[in-house]
């Protein structure tokens, strides 16, 4: 009997933040992406807008080398535990070519880029020709398949609100500390009840050593955030009613994840009704309020169709 502990899954945590963090605000993330049609899939993230062009909200939220690009897919390959390599950079030129095949994508949408815990020696960056880019631990560099690559290196960047989640995952202790402390200061763990879990979480899971520590070993994303349900419910239930809500931004949230809950529900039970809900009963849903979306609840057992459930009756 082998007993191997299985490795962390890096990608799904780092993932997992940002799909929190991001997706309420209309950028995509997934991981374990498939570069090709057939498996293997790749330890890669894909942060991937829904719609053309960068809203301030995005851009607010983008750590510092991610924030400023243009291409719609972003494939972010993850280095934690393990020092940059040549090696590192041949999957990441396999997969950015495989994937901008399989995609069907053109050069100037696709965006490699690779995130780096460890801060590499200056020999590496040099070998590879990295330059330093805009705000601090950004590099790029120009390689010889066309368009270019981002490194991040998260040791070094800013302490700034929107760098926090990634430098979460920092290799330096330190650099992690400042960073949960950032979220907390700024706020941003109570930006939605998700994301405050998952920080929750990671900040238990984290902070008690180096990446490497046992309690790491064979962590999914599953785990951690229900972890941090644990650890979040706790806290808002040692909270005051009127800290929790001081700030509009949260309240705000909250309602938002309250209104999807209710319209996935009412979703499912109106597809166990009626079968297949065509578009336009699931726009007027998605544009619906908790009142609207209450009622048309209540009226399921009655209605004997989708324009009566739906109807603006009082």
């Amino acid at each position: 009997m082998s007993h191997d502990r299985p490795n962390t899954c890096w990608h799904c945590l780092v993932g997992a933040t940002l799909k929190s963090l991001l997706e309420p605000v209309g950028i995509e993330v997934r991981w374990e992406v498939p570069v090709v049609s057939l498996p293997p899939k790749a330890d890669i993230i894909l942060i991937q807008r829904k719609e053309e062009g960068r809203t301030e909200e995005q851009r607010l939220l983008l750590a510092d080398g991610l924030r400023d690009l243009d291409a719609n897919h972003i494939l972010a390959e993850l280095k934690i535990t393990e020092s940059l390599n040549e090696k590192t950079l041949t999957w990441l030129s396999m997969h950015d070519t495989l994937y901008l095949e399989t995609a069907k994508l053109e050069r100037y949408q696709l965006q490699s880029v690779i995130m780096s815990a460890i801060t590499p020696r200056q020999e590496y960056l040099e070998q590879f020709a990295f330059e330093p880019v805009g705000p601090n631990g950004v590099y790029q560099s120009n390689p010889f398949w066309g368009g270019n690559i981002r490194l991040i290196l998260l040791n070094e960047l800013a302490d700034e609100p929107h760098n926090a989640p990634l430098k979460c995952f920092s290799s330096r202790q330190e650099e992690r500390k400042k960073a949960f402390k950032t979220i907390r200061q700024s706020g941003l763990n109570k930006l939605s009840v998700s994301f405050g879990q998952i920080i929750n979480g990671l900040w238990r899971l984290l902070m008690k050593g180096s990446l490497n520590t046992p309690e790491m070993e064979g962590v999914t994303s599953d785990y951690m955030i229900q972890f941090g349900k644990d650890l979040f419910v706790a806290i808002m239930d040692a909270t005051p009613d009127e800290e929790l809500f001081s700030l509009p931004r949260f309240e705000h949230r909250l309602v938002q994840e309250q209104r999807g809950g209710e319209a996935r529900m009412l979703t499912r039970q109106l597809q166990r009704r009626f079968g297949t809900v065509p578009d336009w009963a699931n726009e007027k849903i998605a544009k619906a309020d908790m009142a609207a979306l209450e009622e048309w609840g209540l009226r399921i057992l009655d209605a004997q169709s989708l324009d009566d459930l739906l109807s603006d009756r009082g």
